[in-house]
This record gives structure tokens, C-alpha cells and sequence, in this order.
């Protein structure tokens, strides 16, 4: 046990020992550092590019697409809903009498007013002298009459609005004519406010 003992100290001991003088052979093996700042150079200014000339604009001489060749090929589906016995005639609308609404452009002949009530020029803007136009599309039906009424446009704005909405309502037309029948189309009219 004693041995034992010995052995473990002097064990130590001598690793100890060893550690020191690896201190001191690295001691002695330091190296010197010296630090120098650099100064980059400037970079040198890049030329301005030069403006490319500007080249006339050329019309495109390519030529109109084809829509039947561009949709060849495609299913609608359509065939499953269209049977033998629908016969939708000459029109492209199919039967006019229902419901449909055109445009004052499609039709054959464009609605015509027969009866027109006289509009109150408003006190206010009779007072100060101002005049307008108040533009609006009018919804008139295959009967003549004005079912709905939408302003587009309105010089000064609201000043005529009212006036000319009650005016327009009360008008009566000559129904817009499509393949011969009476049919609902949306048309503009411009109302004049002047005092002359």
C-alpha cells in the first residue's frame, strides 16, 4: 500500500514537472506582430454610357390572327346542351320578344322621343347664371318608357342631376326596332341646361 502510494505521488510529480517545461519552450517560441493599415485606392469614376439613339417606331406588319385556327380543337361542350329542336331562327340573339337588352349601337333603329315634359331650371343656378349638360344612358323598354335612368356625366356636377332624372322619367319614345320588333335597349341622352 505504501508502494502504492509512492507511486501515485511521484506520478504526479513528475507530470507536473514536464508541463513546465513545455511552458517554457513555448514561452521562448513567441513570435512578433506588427499591424499596418492599408489605404485602398480609389476607384476610378465609370463613363457615363452613351444614349442610345432612338429608332422610329415600326408598325407591325404581322398579320391579324386567325380566331378559327386559334380555338380549333377546342370541346365546349355546347353540344349537350343544344338539341335539334332548338331553333333559335335568323337571330343571334335568339328570340328577341324576351327579355333581352341592347345596346343603342346594335339595334336597327334607334329610339326616338314623342313626348317630352318641360324641365324646371333649377332656382339657384338660375340665380347665379350658371349653365350645363347633365349625360345619361336611359334603360327604355320595348313600350317606350324610361325604366331606369343613370347619369354618366354631369357639368357642374349635381347641380342639374335632380332635374333632369324627374324630367327623362316621365318622357315617352318610340321603342327601339331590332329584325323588325320592339325591343328594351339602353340609349344616352344629353340634357342642355342654357339660359339663352
Amino acid at each position: 500500500m505504501f508502494f502504492g502510494l509512492f507511486f501515485v505521488f511521484s506520478t504526479v510529480i513528475l507530470m507536473n514537472s514536464d508541463s513546465e517545461m513545455l511552458k517554457d519552450s513555448k514561452k521562448k517560441e513567441s513570435s512578433a506582430l506588427s499591424i499596418a493599415k492599408v489605404v485602398k485606392p480609389k476607384p476610378k469614376p465609370k463613363p457615363k454610357p452613351k444614349p442610345k439613339p432612338k429608332r422610329a417606331k415600326k408598325q407591325s406588319s404581322s398579320a391579324t390572327p386567325n380566331l378559327s385556327s386559334s380555338l380549333s380543337g377546342i370541346d365546349t361542350g355546347l353540344e349537350s346542351f343544344m338539341s335539334a329542336d332548338m331553333d333559335m331562327g335568323d337571330s343571334l340573339l335568339g328570340d328577341v320578344d324576351k327579355n333581352v337588352v341592347m345596346s343603342e349601337e346594335s339595334v336597327d333603329k334607334a329610339p326616338k322621343p314623342t313626348q317630352r315634359t318641360a324641365m324646371e331650371y333649377p332656382k339657384k343656378a338660375r340665380k347665379k347664371g350658371v349653365t350645363g349638360y347633365v349625360l345619361m344612358n336611359l334603360l327604355i323598354t320595348s313600350s317606350g318608357t324610361v325604366e331606369k335612368v343613370k347619369v354618366l356625366e354631369s357639368v357642374p356636377s349635381g347641380v342639374f342631376d335632380e332635374v333632369a332624372i324627374a324630367g327623362v322619367q316621365s318622357w315617352q319614345f318610340k321603342p327601339a326596332q331590332y329584325q323588325g320588333k320592339s325591343v328594351k335597349v339602353w340609349a344616352k341622352q344629353k340634357i342642355k341646361f342654357d339660359l339663352h
